[in-house]
């Protein structure tokens, strides 16, 4: 009698804890997927700011300015390149949200989105290495033989994109390491 009351309070044990457990991973996976979206909507702010304002803040608005045919100072090629760049941005965040709104409602379990957290961590390492070389780039560019404008606008602009980037991404990748630790996975 005895050996079956410990079977069955060990069974209930056990029950609980996988419950427990099914609801953190439930937990997990909306956490998961709200650190995506949240982090995407930062992104997406950033992009649409530097669309929205860019070409205000660029002399091509002004009035003074007669038979304008293009950028002149290098604060003119800096908010061209700002501009361009968050049109490459915002195609890539759009699709970005598309996939991952997609995917959170696909048929998963805590092995699969655990692998998705590990891929998506590995991601942002590679994508802070490279805001690390869109810094330098526009660092050389911006101290090139030749001094012009164009150089010193393009490589202002291509160091605050990066350092933009870099920093996105860094708290992007701390907040999905605190996911980790949160729920012990």
């Amino acid at each position: 009698m005895k050996i079956i009351k410990v079977l069955i309070l060990s069974f209930l044990i056990l029950n609980l804890n996988l419950g427990f457990k099914c609801q953190d991973s439930l937990s997990f996976h909306k956490e998961f997927y709200q650190t995506q979206q949240k982090s995407l909507l930062l992104l997406s702010s950033w992009s649409a700011g530097n669309l929205a304002f860019s070409p205000f803040l660029a002399n091509n608005f002004k009035i003074n300015r007669k038979n304008f045919v293009g950028p002149v100072s290098s604060n003119d090629y800096f908010y061209q390149m700002n501009f361009n760049w968050n049109v490459f941005n915002a195609g890539i965040v759009g699709m970005s949200h598309f996939l991952v709104y997609k995917d959170q409602r696909k048929p998963w379990n805590i092995q699969e989105l655990l692998m998705k957290k590990k891929k998506a961590e590995k991601s942002i390492i590679i994508n802070m290495g490279l805001d690390i070389a869109y810094m330098l780039s526009g660092l050389l560019i911006k101290q090139s033989d030749r001094n012009l404008s164009i150089n010193e606008g393009y490589g202002n602009s291509l160091i605050l994109q990066g350092g933009y980037l870099f920093i996105y991404d860094a708290i992007f990748l701390r907040r999905l390491k605190k996911l980790s630790k949160k729920y012990n996975f």
